[in-house]
């Protein structure tokens, strides 16, 4: 596991909530659905973070809440 990859994914995740207990909270323990059910630090340790930075990219993209699951769903003052 590169700690460059969980970089990109906690910078990306900033951008779309500057509350770092909360991303944090995203980052251990959401579950996310779209990707297998695993939490973003489980895909990160398997060499499957990539797939959460594009989640993420494609959620400031689109800045659309349905795009991520978790907590960020709820915080719709961001989108």
């Amino acid at each position: 596991m590169g700690h460059g990859i969980f970089r990109r994914i906690f910078t990306l995740a900033q951008q779309l909530e500057p509350d770092r207990r909360l991303i944090w909270d995203w980052l251990l323990h959401t579950h996310i659905a779209t990707l297998g059910g695993h939490t973003a630090v489980e895909l990160v340790f398997t060499d499957r973070g990539e797939q959460v930075v594009t989640l993420l990219e494609t959620a400031l993209r689109d800045k659309q809440p349905r795009a991520l699951p978790g907590n960020f769903r709820s915080l719709s003052r961001l989108f």
